[in-house]
């Protein structure tokens, strides 16, 4: 079975890290993840990264280069999760098509149940040396 590719915002503002929560009627829904989702068609994981952050919260994104690719197979088949950072251009982040969402600091990841594909995310940015350098573009 070939894996669903997914993409994955990493968003950060003043020091802190945008999660959002998944609707409960979704699947895995209620836990905690990366804003972002499946790519459409033809796109681009940057122009599907773009896409899905206007629709779930109504921001404009710039994208920056890949940060992390993470692998996880659920018991429905695999998954493959192409993370970014990204920076906010327009729009106030509003909750669309999330349950809620939060902006917290690095060191709260563990405080939250993480949708286990975004786990190696997770800890790649727990594990940076200098998150500014890795998470941050000019």
């Amino acid at each position: 079975m070939q894996p669903l590719i997914v993409t994955a915002a990493i968003l950060c503002h003043n020091g802190r890290i945008l999660i959002t929560r998944r609707p409960l009627e979704k699947q895995q829904g209620g836990l905690w993840e990366f804003p972002g989702g499946k790519l459409h068609g033809d796109e681009s994981p940057e122009e599907g990264l773009k896409r899905e952050l206007l629709e779930e919260l109504g921001i404009e994104i710039v994208v920056g280069p890949i940060f992390e690719v993470a692998y996880y197979r659920y018991e429905w088949g695999p998954v493959v999760v192409l993370a970014y950072p990204c920076r906010q251009v327009s729009g106030v982040v509003r909750n669309l098509e999330v349950a809620e969402h939060r902006w917290i600091e690095p060191e709260e990841f563990p405080h939250f149940d993480i949708l286990p594909a975004d786990r190696p995310i997770v800890h790649k940015i727990m594990t940076a040396r200098d998150c500014n350098q890795i998470l941050f573009f000019r």
